[in-house]
């Protein structure tokens, strides 16, 4: 079996459970990359080739959504893909996710499967998720 890793995964998040289930759930078959504020996860941007930005909107230091305004704005990093995390459910703050240059928008807590099915469309890779038969609805 191979023990190449499909991508780079950037994660920016203060919040240490989110951190967790995140990681747990992608070091199998990515890179992960941890930061808990917008200026850590900037550098490690600027160390790494990221592939793909799972960005919580609450940092101790910059909104998520000014830090991806800040990416995209760089002719490097602007193609890379970001999907916000947060706990906000509002409407208003999934439209400022995509104003912001945002892909995709998850609430937590999260549904790793629900991450691991937007993560593989921003990829354009295959991400082993549980098939719809291993799921139990109800």
């Amino acid at each position: 079996m191979s023990t190449e890793k499909l991508a780079k995964v950037l994660i920016i998040d203060d919040e240490h459970s989110s951190i967790e289930v995140m990681t747990t759930m992608l070091e199998s078959t990515m890179t992960v990359y941890v930061a808990e504020t917008a200026e850590e996860g900037y550098n490690l941007l600027q160390l790494h080739d990221i592939d793909i930005i799972l960005l919580d909107v609450d940092l101790p230091d910059l909104s998520g959504f000014d830090l991806c305004k800040k990416i995209k704005s760089e002719q490097s990093f602007a193609d890379i893909p970001v999907i916000f995390i947060s706990g906000y459910k509002d409407l208003i703050f999934e439209i400022q996710a995509f104003e912001a240059g945002g892909i995709d928008y998850l609430t937590k807590p999260i549904s790793p499967i629900k991450m691991l099915i937007r993560m593989s469309v921003a990829l354009k890779i295959k991400l082993p998720i549980p098939n719809a038969k291993s799921i139990r609805l109800g």
